[in-house]
């Protein structure tokens, strides 16, 4: 069996044994020993899909999906060669249902293009793992990130699925409706599978309206215990909290080595506000009282795009930090 030649009369010239591209799909971002597939194929459409799918069932071929590789998992490695199926070209934002609040979308659309097609709309897609992520590495990964603290992480947000099998059949899970009680949940039970149980080719997914206004801020704490303390206090009072993130001094630290950045290398809380106007500042000062209550030792907000993305930038760059700065050692950043 001559398998390129067999790929390529699936996809045509879309399949690579290249080094470089290789060795891109041998790993993720983690510490994960890399390896490379036999072979990487980049499909255009759900029955190129359903063809390389089926061809490697019928050939005992190993199949690893493959978003943007950014995963710390390990499910992208294919660890027994193969077939690495990038799913990068399927990237078209399919349908967008302002009125219903629902999207569909390949799986290979990034969270950041989606985000931008929203805008027009005042909506937006809250998951946010921390790098531009594809919606189907996502969904395969059951992301959460720093806003799950108010809108619940990936499995909650997807609503259906047109999901390829092992053997090439296709399956629908879900419905474009809201609320449904019908069934089985396999949507769930697919969400957060890494590719073990089917490749998604459709993903339904749920919106929400863009804030009024946001704020973020970052708090120091003399401890991790300290922080979490004053984490429960915040969320106790009901308020519209967008974001809670703890990070602890050895994370910090390895921001500053990563980054070149000069935080304050003590427990953090990462935290933002969002609603109205006038809630905003009222959450914000509360926030402000109960982290002084636990001897808080500087507490610095932003209300401007630029500055709130400057501020999370050391979460969203923590766990990369940790790989390359901290290898073995014990560090956290945790969603509260």
């Amino acid at each position: 069996m001559d398998l390129i030649a067999s790929l390529e009369g699936i996809v045509g010239e879309r399949v690579s044994t290249t080094a470089e591209v290789l060795d891109k799909h041998s790993r993720d971002f983690a510490y994960h020993a890399p390896k490379r597939p036999d072979a990487v194929v980049f499909p255009k459409s759900a029955d190129e899909v359903r063809g390389v799918l089926r061809f490697a069932d019928e050939n005992g071929i190993p199949v690893v999906p493959f978003g943007e590789g950014s995963s710390l998992e390990g499910s992208v490695v294919p660890i027994r060669g193969g077939m690495s199926l990038d799913l990068s070209l399927m990237d078209e934002v399919l349908e967008i249902r302002p009125d219903d609040f629902i999207a569909r979308v390949q799986p290979g659309v990034a969270h950041g293009k989606l985000n931008g097609a929203l805008r027009e709309y005042g909506l937006h897609f809250p998951v946010d793992p921390g790098w531009d992520a594809s919606l189907g590495g996502m969904c395969g990964t059951n992301a959460s990130g720093t806003n799950a603290v108010r809108y619940g992480v990936m499995r909650d947000q997807v609503l259906g699925l047109t999901v390829v099998l092992a053997d090439g059949s296709f399956m629908g899970t879900g419905s474009l409706a809201m609320k449904s009680s019908a069934g089985y949940n396999l949507t769930s039970l697919f969400v957060g599978s890494e590719g073990t149980l089917g490749v998604f080719t459709e993903i339904v997914v749920r919106l929400y309206p863009i804030p009024e206004k946001t704020v973020a801020a970052r708090a120091v704490f003399p401890s991790v215990e300290a922080a979490g303390r004053a984490a429960i206090a915040v969320i106790r009072t009901g308020m519209q909290i967008g974001r809670v993130e703890l990070v602890d001094e050895r994370t910090i630290k390895a921001v500053n080595i990563f980054k070149g950045t000069r935080y304050i290398e003590e427990p953090t809380l990462f935290l933002e506000f969002s609603g109205n106007e006038a809630g905003v500042e009222s959450d914000v000062e509360k926030a402000r009282e109960a982290a002084n209550l636990e001897g808080c030792r500087a507490f610095d907000f932003e209300e401007d795009e630029a500055g709130i993305e400057k501020l999370w930038e050391a979460r969203h760059e923590a766990a990369l930090a940790i790989v390359t700065a901290s290898p073995g050692k014990l560090v956290m950043s945790t969603d509260v």
